[in-house]
């Protein structure tokens, strides 16, 4: 593991040991800070000044130091951001600057990266009574708010309507500026409280707010119009956000968490096509054999309905995955992977007209992927489930990499251990592991080092140096389980191996 991944590790995964030591550090630093400050505020009054004053330059000391710790963090979390661009396309050299920038920006925009900003205000020397704010640190070690966010939540749904926000402060700037223009004509030379603009802009948010201070009061008849009309309008321009707010973050705050998100920032995800009662058992599996601390992204993409039983946690997108206009919804081109499932929402009740909306939107897919806009490093992977065996070759002539005929695999499973007892169980410890699972990758990089290599030597030396069990090889789309000791390893060649998590991940 690089040092890179090391860091990253400490701060963000919940399943590592250390990060819950890191949080600790964090927390305690932040009630120091507090405590210092409240000490400061508060502890040293009636000491000699001679005192007060070592003590006050020892204190500032101490906040230096835990800013400085901040500030570490900080820089550190903008260095490991993980999946930072797509891994799927291939990207020039301005492209990948802009996916680094992008994503960094992204990050110190985000609800946590602006509280960590906050955090750092205090660095500059007339803001150091802002150091309170950094209590808004203690929101990352509150497991509501880390798998919760309604700070996501909320600036989720502000992007998501962003156009009805912009008419909304639209309406309220204009409002704001023709008034002050208007009130500054009317009273400036006859009203001693407006010297410039600055105080008529001041008056007007006052005014339009009805709040009213009342230490700006128009003293002409004109000066008294336009502040009828704009006290008057402000109840329109209250109106309007309420029907905004209403009308969007109600949507976005019953559940916590949005279910919808903007695809624009999804890459190197899985598209699940299709809706059938086993999906949520998909789902489940996808996550616990992921084994790696950063889930890959499912969107699921099906003609229905959001299911009321899916969790929050996964993005669904209504819309015909037999379509190719309706895979920009879901950002096919900076897909990883595309599961076509047996579907069930069309009300197809045969094993044969669910297999044809499994072969045609095979079809479908491969055609569009031949007129994606950015070329791809390498082709979208499609794995496809199919009901009737006899539909498996149509499936794999469509273009699916893989094809699983589930009906037909679960009674080979349940023969075969009624004939061989005992078989049964082992393939289910071994599919439904959380620990060890089969795999396939390509043979690791300088093992082959222009020397003639043999099964049995790359077993051994994957044992020793990656503690994986090698099983057997793929030649050429050849599958050889169990070969010769002596067969030869060619390069190009990919391992099937027995191991805790895939090699790389």
């Amino acid at each position: 593991m690089s040092l890179r991944e090391d860091v990253w590790h400490i701060l963000n995964d919940p399943r590592d040991g250390r990060h819950k030591w890191f949080l600790l550090f964090i927390t305690v630093m932040i009630l120091l800070s507090v405590a210092l400050l409240l000490y400061e505020t508060f502890g040293m009054d009636g000491l000699p000044a001679p005192v007060r004053q070592n003590r006050t330059e020892l204190l500032i000391l101490f906040d230096r130091v835990i800013l400085g710790v901040f500030l570490l963090e900080y820089i550190a979390r903008l260095w490991v951001i993980n999946s930072w661009k797509p891994l799927s396309v291939k990207l020039s050299f301005m492209g990948t600057v802009r996916y680094f920038v992008a994503s960094r920006l992204k990050f110190m925009l985000s609800p946590w990266g602006l509280i960590d900003l906050l955090a750092l205000l205090p660095l500059v020397p007339f803001l150091r009574s802002l150091r309170v704010l950094r209590l808004l640190r203690l929101f990352r070690s509150v497991k509501l708010f880390r798998y919760h966010n309604p700070l996501r939540v909320l600036s989720s749904a502000i992007r998501d309507n962003a156009l009805l926000f912009g008419v909304a402060f639209g309406v309220v700037l204009l409002n704001i500026v023709l008034g002050a223009v208007m009130f500054f004509f009317a009273e400036y030379g006859h009203n001693s409280k407006v010297d410039d603009l600055g105080d008529t802009l001041w008056w007007s948010i006052v005014t339009i707010s009805t709040v009213g201070f009342g230490d700006i009061t128009p003293e002409t008849p004109g000066g008294r119009v336009i502040g009828a009309v704009l006290m008057v309008s402000g109840m329109f321009v209250i109106a309007i956000f309420a029907g905004v707010i209403s009308s969007t973050l109600v949507g976005h705050l019953i559940p916590l968490q949005m279910e919808r998100v903007r695809m624009s920032s999804i890459t190197d995800h899985i598209v699940i096509a299709g809706w059938n009662d086993n999906l949520p058992m998909l789902l489940e599996q996808l996550e616990q054999g992921a084994h790696v601390s950063e889930p890959t992204p499912v969107i699921i993409f099906a003609p229905i309905d959001r299911p009321a039983g899916l969790d929050h946690k996964y993005v669904f997108v209504h819309g015909d995955f037999t379509k190719e206009a309706e895979y920009n919804k879901v950002r096919l081109n900076f897909a990883r992977t595309l599961v076509v499932v047996a579907d069930s929402s069309r009300g197809d009740i045969s094993s044969s007209s669910r297999d044809a909306t499994t072969v045609l939107t095979i079809f479908t897919v491969r055609r569009l992927e031949r007129v994606f806009t950015e070329p791809r490093s390498r082709p979208l992977h499609i794995c496809a489930e199919i009901l009737d065996p006899e539909n498996v070759e149509h499936a794999r002539v469509a273009g699916a990499n893989e094809v699983l005929a589930t009906a037909l695999v679960g009674n080979s499973l349940l023969a075969h251990t009624a004939i061989n007892p005992g078989v049964g169980s082992i393939m289910n410890d071994l599919l439904l592991a959380t620990r060890n699972n089969i795999y396939t990758s390509d043979v690791p990089a300088g093992v082959i080092e222009g020397k003639l290599l043999v099964f049995e030597k790359l077993q051994a030396r994957l044992r020793d140096e990656k503690d994986i069990l090698l099983m057997g090889l793929i030649h050429n789309g050849v599958v050889n389980l169990n070969p010769d000791p002596e067969h030869p390893v060619f390069v190009g060649d990919k391992i099937i191996y027995l191991g805790e998590h895939q090699l790389g991940k």
